[in-house]
């Protein structure tokens, strides 16, 4: 396991995302669940990790801008 994001998985996520938050959640009130958030990373955009014990491994990542990060029911839980 990963215990912090490296620079290159940042970079990595980053490029994957295509510089989009990937944001699919319901719970985001500027987009429908199911579809991705239409907002770009910008700055101070935020890794997200599906799991949490799992790691900053890429695969259990995903790229969010900050609104939808806050959001997240496990944000701000280390």
């Amino acid at each position: 396991m990963t215990a912090t994001l490296t620079a290159e998985t940042r970079q990595q996520l980053y490029n994957r995302a295509n510089g989009r938050c990937e944001c699919t959640m319901s719970l985001c009130s500027h987009h429908r669940g199911g579809q991705r958030c239409p907002y770009g990373l910008g700055e101070g955009w935020q890794a997200h990790r599906l799991s949490p014990s799992a790691g900053y491994v890429l695969s259990n990542l995903v790229a969010m801008c900050k609104t939808c990060h806050k959001n997240t029911p496990s944000f701000g839980i280390s």
